[in-house]
């Protein structure tokens, strides 16, 4: 998956969507790509690890990381049903709001 993903986005566009200078526009895309993703974290870390290492940003490679493990979109439903909408809703706010303050924490220590 890494390498069809990588196949179709150089290095250029990895930067240009996701990269430093791509400022908020790339957190909203990491963000929006992290919560739909189900993928597990095995396979995440060397994927966001190729995604550095063709220039993506720390703060949106941090965003990204930090939503598909805390903010699900496709498990929302199951969530609901398990614990309640209020709490699942709630919850998912809160980590959405975490998720921004951490990754714009990133953003400024690593640059």
């Amino acid at each position: 998956m890494i390498g069809f993903i990588l196949t179709f986005l150089d290095g250029q566009t990895i930067s240009k969507l996701r990269g430093t200078d791509s400022g908020v526009l790339g957190m909203v895309i990491a963000a929006a790509v992290g919560c739909i993703a189900l993928i597990p974290g095995f396979v995440a870390f060397p994927f966001v690890a190729s995604l550095l290492a063709a220039g993506a940003g720390y703060a949106q490679i941090a965003i990204f990381i930090l939503k598909f493990m805390m903010v699900g979109i496709a498990t929302l439903p199951l969530e609901m049903k398990c614990f309640g909408k209020h709490i699942a809703l709630k919850r998912n706010i809160l980590s959405l709001i975490f998720v921004v303050i951490a990754s714009c924490v990133v953003g400024v220590i690593m640059s």
